[in-house]
């Protein structure tokens, strides 16, 4: 229960940086690679947090879905 705790402040305190860097963290695709390399957090957090920031961006608006004809990447909408 502390790893979920401790992704959840993750999630709410990294989001805004997340949201005004976007175009600078995902420059090829919108990965969870991409937020633990720009970041460096450690794995264990990381993967639940990373996975959470990209569905809120894509419920936000900012991600896409994953697209077929992207070979089911999601990519940047804005």
């Amino acid at each position: 229960m502390l790893t979920l705790e401790i992704s959840k402040q993750i999630v709410k305190n990294v989001y805004p940086i997340v949201l005004s860097n976007r175009s600078k963290i995902f420059q090829e695709e919108v990965s969870v690679a991409a937020l633990q390399d720009y970041f460096g957090l450690d794995h264990a957090f990381s993967v639940y947090a990373a996975a959470t920031i990209i569905y809120q961006l894509e419920a936000d608006g900012y991600v896409s879905k994953p697209l077929k004809r992207s070979e089911y990447k999601r990519i940047l909408l804005k």
